[in-house]
């Protein structure tokens, strides 16, 4: 018998599932969300709590259940997991769980999941730091394709273009599920004039698509998949809470506003 989904997902589309970790609305959920752990996630959360990571983590867990029952039988607390050899999660107890590829990614105060139909998908989210050195980083990370285009940038630019090359890269990383085994220098990933996305050099190239899901003063995300990315839906949610669609165009700058807001307040 066919599986059918709850929630409709077309072939080559990505349902983008994303909360902001500094919501309001969230800590009255909280209960909710502890509740809906597994004794290993349990565990990771105290762990966790110990180093001002907990709460991220609580709301990531939370988004990735409540994401994933829109689509599946079961209710978010029963869903189950397993991993690959190198650490990818897959659904393990849901009819589903063959047709329904999925991944997450956390930053601070961002928390994003990706789903999609049938192909391998993976997502990264940065929180834009101003870390002194970042651009250093991309000497030991970047190919020499990818180096000379950033250092061909103008030198006010190279920060945004870094954080798009390294969330693009670690997007395909974590989609291919393969953890470091796979050399960051083996593979590139270029930019048109626009800063969107324009090829990727690499095995299998014909296969792999990629998509900036938004870059601004406080995140960059992007996404990769084992196939044409048809089209984005962008969904703004508060696991248990409110759900919201919104324009690409509008995903995540609610958090670039509260994290303006924070900086003028440290100021």
């Amino acid at each position: 018998m066919t599986s059918v989904l709850r929630r409709s997902l077309d072939e080559g589309i990505v349902d983008v599932w994303f909360s902001f970790t500094n919501d309001n609305r969230l800590k009255s959920a909280k209960k909710g969300y502890e509740d809906m752990l597994s004794v290993a996630e349990v565990e990771q959360y105290q762990q966790l709590k110990h180093v001002d990571n907990g709460w991220d983590y609580l709301v990531s867990r939370a988004l990735l259940r409540t994401a994933l029952a829109e689509y599946c039988e079961l209710a978010p607390q029963v869903l189950e997991f397993r991993a690959n050899d190198f650490g990818k999660p897959e659904l393990s107890n849901s009819s589903v769980s063959p047709i329904i590829q999925f991944n997450t990614a956390h930053t601070n105060g961002l928390t994003v999941c990706v789903v999609t139909r049938d192909h391998a998908i993976g997502v990264d989210a940065e929180s834009r730091a101003e870390t002194p050195g970042i651009l250093d980083v991309a000497e030991d990370y970047f190919s020499a394709l990818e180096l000379q285009a950033l250092k061909s940038r103008e030198e006010s630019q190279q920060l945004d273009y870094f954080y798009r090359y390294w969330t693009l890269k670690e997007a395909y990383i974590k989609a291919r599920g393969e953890g470091l085994s796979i050399p960051l220098h083996d593979f590139s990933v270029t930019l048109g004039d626009d800063g969107e996305f324009r090829e990727f050099v690499g095995p299998e190239a014909e296969s792999w698509d990629f998509r900036l899901l938004g870059q601004n003063s406080a995140y960059t995300a992007a996404v990769s998949m084992n196939a044409q990315i048809a089209g984005l839906k962008f969904i703004h949610s508060v696991p248990l809470g409110p759900q919201s669609e919104q324009r690409a165009a509008d995903a995540f700058n609610q958090g670039a506003i509260q994290a303006d807001e924070r900086r003028r307040d440290i100021g």
